[in-house]
């Protein structure tokens, strides 16, 4: 971002009589603020979004071939090991026939004890 007029820059642009000028400069002032308003809202936005996950690591088990939520001794899942290892993001595998289960978000497929050919 380019730097912003000052309050002396503007007062100086007003005694030289220059007040279009000062205008212009208010203007710039209140498009910076403007600016910096909205990069504040999405940098604590993602803030926001990196101590979710964080949170949420510590309660994620790998128990081969997918991962769990575990928390107070219960655990929640599984979850599609791919998109959390690529993505961070848990989502709920769908479970097949015979220990067969999916992720329908990136069609992944896996097999646990349970399967049987």
């Amino acid at each position: 971002m380019a730097m912003l007029p000052n309050f002396k820059e503007i007062s100086e642009l007003i005694k030289k009589g220059l007040t279009i000028e000062a205008q212009e400069k208010f203007m710039e002032l209140r498009e910076g603020a403007v600016k910096l308003q909205e990069e504040n809202l999405s940098l604590r936005e993602q803030v926001r979004e990196l101590e979710s996950q964080l949170a949420i690591r510590g309660k994620v088990v790998w128990a081969e071939p997918y991962y769990w939520l575990e928390e107070d001794g219960k655990r929640d899942g599984p979850y599609c090991q791919k998109c959390y290892d690529c993505d961070i993001k848990l989502i709920r595998l769908q479970r097949g026939i015979r220990g067969v289960w999916n992720c329908r978000a990136c069609n992944s497929g896996f097999t646990d004890g349970e399967f049987k050919r």
